[in-house]
């Protein structure tokens, strides 16, 4: 399957055991920055796209630090993708005793703090009395709304826009300020919202205490939306920001409410008994026959001892039929090789299972102990075979997103 466009990222590398990704769309960042920068000529361009790279440095440590103290309590980390608007870490699963997730919300922001105290100490050792003066001259009139001295503000400016490492490390200072600031405003799923959501946990339930926190973010992110647009210069960024919190929780809420239902139930209580499998030596011809007789969307092929070897897609099989191939070509021809396959266990943990699940596997073989078919997980199924209501949302993609974004 094609990938789509909004899916797309190009991989940095793997750091710490976690793949670091980049989003297609922070190619428009850079190239807005850039543009802003013409003005300052190639230096100045250069410059800015340097600072651009250092604030995003910042992001990256941040996420580490959610996928450190996530590791910390056995927990994985997906990976991690930078956007324009911030990044995202997505956990495995997000701890469920609370003073955990609480470790784990703050960990991020705590790496933030850890670079401010740094570059202050590096300013203090290496920077003059003059440039120590303009910058907490110009940060405290940022911070209080106060208006800075023509003469200030001029030389501040020269500061920020002049190529200098000055200038780079004071920007990095502020950003890291706001990072933190900012992420902990009690937007559920921010770092904020999450240690409101674990101290809520501490005392109530957890689906109530998701639900509370939910709802707040979504409030946050309605008041992010009307500043927005009623401030004095209009920018679309808070706006996304504020629209891509509300989706987050709202998704992460339904992921929650699902988990709770199925705590305890094992994947044979849930599964359908089936050894339907199709022999990998199975001709096109002869798929497409028997998918015919079948609702399923997945079928197992099996090995020449009967093991469950992988699964071959419905789009798989009438693709490679719009594309007139052979019909003699067989199921083993056909199935991905490259591609892991996810069996399950009768006796697995449902919530585990569900973990290794997303929007594209929606059914999942089940096999005994010598990789015999015992059944096929069905997801879309899954809770209106155990009297659970389907309408509690459907399973988006499971690994956790630990949301955080820039101001």
């Amino acid at each position: 399957m094609p990938e789509s466009l909004l899916a797309r990222r190009l991989k940095l590398g793997t750091f710490l055991g976690i793949g670091l990704y980049v989003h297609w769309s922070f190619s428009l960042a850079i190239l807005f920055v850039a543009m802003r920068s013409l003005p300052l000529g190639a230096v100045g361009v250069a410059f800015a796209i340097a600072q651009l790279f250092g604030v995003f440095f910042c992001v990256t440590l941040h996420e580490y630090g959610h996928a450190m103290a996530a590791r910390c309590f056995g927990i994985g980390t997906a990976d991690i993708t930078l956007l324009p608007i911030g990044g995202v870490a997505r956990l495995r699963r997000m701890p469920r005793i609370p003073w955990q997730e609480l470790i784990v919300a703050v960990a991020g922001p705590a790496v933030n703090v850890v670079i401010v105290i740094l570059l202050l100490i590096g300013f203090a050792v290496l920077a003059s009395s003059e440039t120590i003066a303009v910058i907490s001259e110009f940060v405290t009139a940022m911070f209080t709304g106060n208006e800075v001295a023509a003469q200030t503000d001029e030389m501040a400016m020269q500061i920020f826009e002049q190529p200098s490492w000055v200038g780079f490390a004071v920007l990095m200072m502020l950003v890291n300020v706001i990072l933190v600031l900012f992420n902990m405003i009690p937007a559920f799923p921010m770092d904020g919202g999450r240690v409101f959501r674990s101290l809520l946990a501490m005392v109530m339930d957890y689906s109530l205490a998701t639900s509370i926190a939910s709802k707040v973010g979504l409030a946050c992110a309605a008041v992010m939306i009307w500043v927005a647009l009623n401030a004095d210069v209009f920018s679309p960024i808070p706006i996304l920001i504020a629209i891509f919190i509300g989706y987050a929780g709202i998704t992460e809420f339904r992921q929650v409410s699902l988990m709770e239902k199925v705590r305890g139930l094992k994947v044979g209580d849930v599964m359908v008994q089936s050894n339907r499998v199709l022999p990998m030596d199975t001709p096109l011809g002869e798929i497409a026959r028997q998918w015919r007789m079948t609702p399923q969307s997945v079928l197992p092929i099996s090995s020449i001892v009967g093991t469950v070897v992988g699964t071959l897609r419905l789009d798989d099989v009438t693709s490679a039929l719009a594309a007139g191939k052979d019909t003699s070509i067989t199921a083993g021809q056909l199935i991905d090789y490259n591609e892991s396959v996810d069996l399950l266990r009768a006796d697995d943990d449902l919530s585990a299972a569900l973990a290794k699940s997303g929007k594209s596997v929606r059914q999942i073989p089940v096999v005994d102990s010598s990789g015999q078919l015992v059944g096929m997980l069905d997801l879309d199924t899954m809770l209106a075979r155990r009297g659970l209501s389907p309408t509690t949302g459907h399973i988006e993609d499971v690994p956790v997103r630990q949301l955080d974004v820039l101001s």
